[in-house]
């Protein structure tokens, strides 16, 4: 199919959801000391990466069915081995909590004693055959190294596969198929957000309508997509209000470019963000069938963006970083 036809059919794709264009970013009022981040996946990875080289920035995180900081040691073939799947060996907690405070004190990621006061939801699916428990259970570990206990959440009774757990919406809990959004009647989004920011209000009557396409700066050069995606509730806009802002991490298969914006408006965190004033950040990642080969627009926790991927100046790090800072 010629390029422009296959573009002009995305484009119409995507007016179909009632997205509205952006000619410009729009004026917002993001109280920093509520940023957090969530992530399904290899944007759990991402999620996880963020939250350890930027704690200076967020607030708390949660993962969705990923693994720990640098557990890929920048290699595809161990990313996809021992971080996916259970080995005889458990992945050395020790050794990269260890390595974490060393390349703090080196300026690649930010100091570590900003954990100490964040929030961290994780969760893991009964029948989730792509991560290994174990895998998943070691960013727990690595975690309570920073952070105490009591401020750490951990799911893992809910019968969902490895996708995106919803209720009411996305494909049945039992398939595994796009946008990768199960109804198994669990609504992570809403677990997570209210377990980030706590005393949260339930979604009522309020429509959802304040998804908008904007441009995302230096995203050529990070291989992620020139468009993300903005909910600003109704409460946030013009800056009339100082909102909350939390970033969402698609996973494999889950860029706009391959499912437009189901991931976006059937992961349930649309409502919870109007209800409670949350602006919500949706980079996206774009697909390549070339060097770097990244056919599913997966989010780079192994290097394929250089090997600094893990670090403050990792490329798309900082695009999301510089992202954030500009709102």
């Amino acid at each position: 199919m010629p390029f422009k036809l296959l573009a002009t059919l995305f484009s119409s794709a995507l007016l179909a959801t009632g997205v509205a264009y952006a000619d410009e970013a729009p004026e917002l009022n993001i109280n920093k000391d509520r940023v957090t981040a969530s992530g399904i996946s290899a944007g759990a990875h991402m999620a996880h990466q963020m939250h350890i080289a930027y704690s200076d920035m967020f607030s708390g995180v949660g993962i969705v069915s990923g693994g720990p900081f640098n557990c890929a040691e920048n290699s595809l073939v161990t990313a996809m081995g021992r971080c996916m799947e259970k080995t005889e060996e458990p992945l050395p907690v020790a050794e990269i909590t260890a390595e974490i405070r060393t390349d703090a004190e080196a300026g690649k990621l930010a100091d570590p004693a900003n954990l100490e006061d964040d929030r961290v939801w994780l969760f893991h699916g009964t029948k989730d055959t792509t991560i290994a428990p174990e895998v998943h259970n070691t960013v727990e570990a690595l975690y309570a190294e920073f952070i105490p206990d009591e401020q750490i959440h951990s799911v893992s009774d809910v019968e969902a596969g490895h996708f995106f757990p919803a209720d009411g919406q996305g494909h049945a809990c039992s398939e595994m198929k796009a946008p990768f959004v199960g109804d198994c009647g669990y609504d992570a989004a809403g677990e997570l957000l209210q377990y980030l920011y706590p005393g949260l209000d339930r979604p009522g009557a309020k429509p959802v309508t304040g998804l908008l396409e904007v441009n995302l700066p230096g995203a050529d050069d990070a291989d992620l997509m020139e468009s993300a995606y903005l909910y600003v509730p109704v409460a946030c806009e013009g800056g009339r209000e100082a909102c909350a802002l939390h970033l969402v991490l698609h996973g494999c298969g889950q860029s706009a470019e391959t499912v437009g914006t189901a991931f976006i408006e059937q992961s349930g965190y649309l409502p919870w963000a109007e209800a409670n004033g949350i602006v919500l950040a949706f980079p996206q990642v774009e697909k390549s069938m070339f060097a770097p080969l990244n056919p599913h627009a997966c989010w780079d926790w192994w290097g394929y963006t250089g090997d600094n991927y893990r670090y403050r100046d990792g490329a798309q790090m900082t695009v999301l970083a510089n992202w954030i800072k500009g709102m």
